[in-house]
C-alpha cells in the first residue's frame, strides 16, 4: 500500500487531498482538507504577494505537511496555479515555503495547469466531448475536447475574486455594476471562435459547487451528488437574479452557498452565465474533478494518464479496492446480459438497458462492504455513494436500484426520484423488466465455482425455459434458479422453468 498527498495552491484556497493505492493500483481518497486564503486579494501594487499572505501560505502548508506526516504519507506533490504564477516574486515565495515547510513548490504553467484539468475530467466524466470550465479566483481556463482528446486550450486573467473586486460586486450588487461586468464577459468571450456551438459545458471549481448546492437545495433534488449534476440555464439565471438582490450577509445564509464564497458568488455565476450564452449551451454540468485529479493520474501512470474507458476504470477500482469476488462478479454479469440478449422478444429492451445490466452485475454485492445484512440497502448506497464515474444521474440510480433487486425486488425511495430527480416511470419499468434476469444470474452462480457456463433459452407463448450446463453438477444452481419463476411469471406473465442440459 502506498499513500500520497497532493496540495494545491489556487488563488483562493490550499487544498490537501490523500490518496491511499494498493499494490494493484486500486486508490480511494481518505481525506481532503482546505483552507480559503485569497492570494488574489493579497497584493501590493507591484503585483507581489505580501508579507502577511506569505506567512498564511507557509502557515498552512506546513500544517498540512504535519498531517502529511501523521497519516504516514510517503510522497507529497505540491503545486501553484494563477496566484503563485503571476506574481513577481514567485521564486522568493517557493524557497520561503520550501524554508519554512521543506515542501517543494511547483508553479504551473498555463498550459500545465489547462492539461492537468483536462486529464482529471476526461477520467472522471461521463462526457466525452465539451467545453471545460475551470473558474478560479483570478483566472477562468477554457478547455475544449472532443472524444476525449484535448482541441484548445486557453486562460483568461480574470476570475471570481478579481471580477468581484473590479466591479464591486462584495456586497449588495448594482445593476449598473452587474450590466458593466456582463459587457466586458460578452467582449471577452467573443474573441474566441471555438466557444461557438459549445453545447455542452462542464464546470468546475469552488463556485460551481456552491452553485450546485444551491440548485439541489431549492429543488430538494436528488440523488444528492454534485459531481454530474445538470443545471439548465433558466435555473442558473433565477439564482443569479436571486442572489444579485441580496447584501453579503444575505447571501452568507442561502442553504448551499459555502460562506466563504458569498461575497464572490454573484461576479462567480455573472461569468457562468455569459459563458453560456456565448456558447449557446442549454445547460450546465457541474463536475466535482480539478487539476488533483490530473496530478493523480499523471503520477498513476506517467506515460499515458488517461484512462481507457471512466466507467470500466472506476467500476473495476471499486471491486479491486474493497476485494470484492471479481469471478463471481463477472460471471454474473455475463450470464446477465446472455440471458438479455437470447429473451430480448420478451423483454423487448435495447442496448441502453443492456449496459445497465452488465454493470449492475458488476456491483450487485457491492455492499458487503458495509454489511451482508440487508445488503439490498447497503448496495444501493454505496453504489449512489461511491467514486463511480462515467455515468450520467439517471444512470446510476437505475443501476443502484437494479443491483438492490439482484435477490429480489427493491423499489423503496425509487418514487422520490422522479419528482425530485432525473427518473422517469418508464424507468421503473425498466428495473422491474432487468431485475428477474439479474435474479436469475445470481443463482447460476450460486455456489461462486462457474459451474455453470452455458445458458440456452426456448421461449413458447406460455413458457420460458432456461437449459443450463457446464463442467460439474449444477442442481444447487438449477434450484435456486427456479426459486425465481414467480417473480418472473409476475413481470412478464410467463413461466419460468430451468433445467441441466
Amino acid at each position: 500500500m502506498e499513500r500520497i498527498g497532493i496540495i494545491d495552491l489556487e488563488s483562493s484556497s490550499i487544498h490537501l487531498v490523500i490518496i491511499d493505492i494498493k499494490d494493484n493500483q486500486a486508490h480511494h481518497q481518505i481525506e481532503n482538507l482546505k483552507e480559503t486564503v485569497r492570494l488574489g486579494s493579497g497584493i501590493d501594487p507591484q503585483g507581489n504577494l505580501s508579507d502577511q499572505a506569505v506567512d498564511h501560505l507557509a502557515e498552512t502548508i506546513s500544517l498540512f505537511a504535519n498531517f502529511c506526516k501523521v497519516r504516514k504519507v510517503k510522497h507529497i506533490s505540491a503545486v501553484a496555479t494563477t496566484a503563485i504564477r503571476q506574481a513577481p516574486n514567485r521564486k522568493e515565495i517557493v524557497d520561503y515555503i520550501y524554508k519554512k515547510t521543506g515542501i517543494k513548490i511547483k508553479v504551473l504553467t498555463e498550459e500545465e495547469e489547462a492539461t492537468l484539468g483536462y486529464i482529471g475530467l476526461v477520467n472522471t466524466a461521463a462526457q466525452t466531448s465539451g467545453l471545460l470550465v475551470d473558474l478560479g479566483g483570478g483566472s477562468l481556463k477554457l478547455v475544449d475536447f472532443k472524444n476525449r482528446l484535448l482541441q484548445h486550450t486557453l486562460t483568461l486573467d480574470f476570475g471570481s475574486v478579481s471580477l468581484m473586486e473590479k466591479f464591486n460586486l462584495k456586497d449588495l450588487p448594482q445593476a449598473e455594476d452587474i450590466k458593466a461586468l456582463q459587457a466586458f464577459l460578452a467582449e471577452s468571450f467573443a474573441g474566441i471562435p471555438w466557444l461557438q456551438g459549445q453545447t455542452n459545458v462542464v464546470g468546475v471549481g469552488g463556485t460551481l459547487r456552491s452553485l450546485a448546492r444551491v440548485y439541489r437545495g431549492r429543488i430538494k433534488y436528488l440523488p444528492d451528488i454534485t459531481d454530474g449534476l445538470e443545471i439548465p440555464v433558466e435555473k442558473v439565471e433565477e439564482i443569479l437574479a436571486s442572489l444579485a438582490q441580496m447584501n453579503l450577509e444575505q447571501r452568507r445564509n442561502v442553504p448551499g452557498l459555502e460562506k466563504a464564497r458569498a461575497d464572490l458568488s454573484v461576479a462567480g455565476i455573472v461569468i457562468i452565465r455569459e459563458l453560456l450564452k456565448a456558447t449557446a449551451s442549454k445547460q450546465l454540468t457541474v463536475a466535482t474533478s480539478s487539476i488533483r485529479d490530473g496530478l493523480f493520474y499523471k503520477y498513476l501512470h506517467p506515460r499515458d494518464p488517461i484512462v481507457f474507458n471512466v466507467l470500466t476504470h472506476h467500476t473495476k477500482n471499486l471491486i479491486d479496492y474493497h476485494n470484492l469476488d471479481e469471478n463471481h462478479l463477472r460471471r454474473v454479469s455475463n450470464l446477465a446480459v446472455t440471458l438479455f440478449d437470447q429473451l430480448q422478444a420478451l423483454h423487448r429492451l435495447n442496448s441502453y438497458e443492456r449496459r445497465l445490466l452488465l454493470i449492475a452485475g458488476l456491483l450487485h454485492e457491492l455492499g458487503v462492504v458495509i454489511s451482508v445484512e440487508s445488503l439490498e440497502k447497503h448496495t444501493l448506497y454505496t453504489i449512489l455513494n461511491s467514486p463511480l464515474h462515467g455515468l450520467t444521474h439517471r444512470e446510476r440510480v437505475l443501476i443502484a436500484y437494479l443491483a438492490a433487486s439482484h435477490e429480489q425486488l427493491f423499489l423503496i425511495g425509487l418514487k422520490d426520484y422522479m419528482g425530485q430527480g432525473p427518473i422517469t416511470l418508464e424507468d421503473i419499468r425498466r428495473i422491474k423488466k432487468l431485475a428477474p434476469l439479474l435474479q436469475i444470474a445470481h443463482s447460476l452462480d450460486r455456489s461462486r465455482t462457474g459451474v455453470v457456463t452455458q445458458v440456452r433459452c426456448k421461449l413458447t407463448p406460455e413458457i420460458c425455459e432456461i437449459k443450463v450446463s457446464g463442467p460439474g453438477k449444477t442442481d444447487l444452481e438449477v434450484r435456486d434458479a427456479n426459486r425465481r419463476a414467480e417473480a418472473f411469471l409476475k413481470e412478464y406473465d410467463t413461466k419460468l422453468v430451468v433445467t441441466q442440459d
